[in-house]
């Protein structure tokens, strides 16, 4: 039997950049994935998530571009682009959720993007933040490439929403963000989304659930290792 009044043991911080780009699918899986390997590893460890900035588009115009023409010159092949759509279905489904992947019918230039979730972590609501960000442009065909939207979907998320929009207009707050996404990509990053525990290891990929909180142990027992 267990005494009540002895004292556990303290449970290790696990810290876990999660490298991705809202107009990224699999970021959205990987995310909602995320979501479930944390609550698997609860007993385990501290969980501190921080979302961090990466462009795959980085030259997409400001105001954004068609989507679907976007894709069908990056991808031609029409059979090839119906597949992708049929993994990431499956893919999200195994993450507890479901989504259209071709809803959404503009491409933003995610910068401020990045700006409002980078913001979001210094008021501690990054992680609810950036989950209705994905939702809002996956689900809803949200512009979120937008002032306004991004203002409004900061507000929801419990942040001020004039602090949110001086922030969007920042010229100091978009050069932080494209020198974070410009080190990721120097430093090797080429998938997202990617997960890089303690600062140490990294491994990319929306995983499901299960195996997603097994790989993030294996990666917390390597840094400890180290």
């Amino acid at each position: 039997m267990t005494d009540p009044d002895q004292k556990q043991p303290e449970r290790p911080r696990l810290l876990v950049d999660i490298v991705a780009d809202p107009v990224c699918p699999w970021c959205y899986v990987g995310l909602k994935s995320f979501g479930l390997a944390k609550e698997r590893l609860k007993d385990e460890f501290i969980i501190l998530p921080r979302i961090r900035a990466y462009q795959l588009n980085p030259d997409t115009p400001t105001e954004g571009v068609d989507r679907q023409e976007f894709y069908a010159k990056k991808f031609p092949d029409e059979a090839q682009r119906a597949e992708m759509i049929h993994q990431l279905k499956a893919a999200a489904l195994g993450a507890g959720f479901a989504f259209d992947p071709s809803l959404p019918t503009h491409l933003p230039n995610t910068l401020k993007a990045h700006q409002i979730i980078r913001l979001a972590h210094f008021d501690g609501a990054q992680e609810r933040l950036a989950m209705m960000l994905y939702a809002a442009y996956w689900d809803r065909n949200a512009d979120i490439g937008d002032d306004e939207t991004l203002a409004g979907i900061a507000a929801e998320a419990g942040l001020d929403r004039k602090n949110a929009l001086q922030d969007l207009q920042n010229p100091k707050s978009a050069g932080e963000i494209k020198a974070e996404a410009g080190a990721f990509r120097q430093a090797g990053v080429s998938g997202v989304p990617t997960f890089i525990v303690n600062e140490r290891t990294g491994f990319s990929g929306a995983l499901p659930p299960a195996r997603l909180a097994d790989t993030l142990r294996q990666a917390a027992t390597a840094t400890r290792a180290q």
